[in-house]
């Protein structure tokens, strides 16, 4: 009985336990002092060009600070969470503690569109910074992940509560039919 017990447990637990995110659009047109904030903040950066994203490498900045330079590279997996708006298009991830499957590393993306151009291709890439139409940084969701942690700890003590009530309710049964 009590392996059932810490079994139902860790199940509502786990499957009711979510981590959230948000993606925070950077305020004001983008400047090379707000990208290199982002890369002093160890941030991992991915164009999204239409359909297409890729890593970006290497960011520098011509000396008039009005266009930016990197080397475009394809995305890993672990790094396309996003582009489908997280786990069921909810912005969830699961973190699995550094794993191999950590979908965590969403928290460190910043996400630069660009208009679709269908010559965006790996290699060396350069784009006017008048020409970025947004800059997304992706952050931990508090409140809503704090609201998922409640509710999962709600239905626990609940799913508790009920079987423990249940034993209770079967003791005296038990006792009226061995005798």
């Amino acid at each position: 009985m009590k392996k059932l017990l810490t079994a139902m447990v860790v199940f509502v637990t786990f499957s009711s336990c979510n981590n959230y995110y948000k993606a925070i659009t950077t305020a004001g047109p983008a400047t090379a002092v707000n990208i290199e904030d982002l890369k002093i903040k160890d941030k991992y950066f991915i164009l999204r060009d239409g359909n297409g994203a890729f890593t970006m490498n290497n960011i520098s900045f011509t000396a008039d600070q009005k266009m930016m330079q990197c080397t475009l590279d394809s995305l890993p997996d672990i790094h396309k969470l996003h582009l489908k708006k997280g786990r069921y298009g909810k912005m969830r991830y699961e973190n699995s503690n550094g794993g191999e499957q950590d979908e965590s590393v969403v928290l460190k993306e910043v996400h630069v569109y660009v208009s679709p151009d269908t010559n965006t291709v790996t290699g060396p890439y350069t784009v006017s910074l008048n020409n970025l139409q947004k800059i997304e940084v992706l952050k931990k969701d508090k409140q809503k992940t704090n609201k998922s942690t409640a509710l999962a700890i709600g239905i626990t003590v609940t799913a508790i509560a009920l079987l423990v009530g249940g034993i209770a309710a079967l003791i005296p049964a038990l006792a009226f039919s061995a005798l």
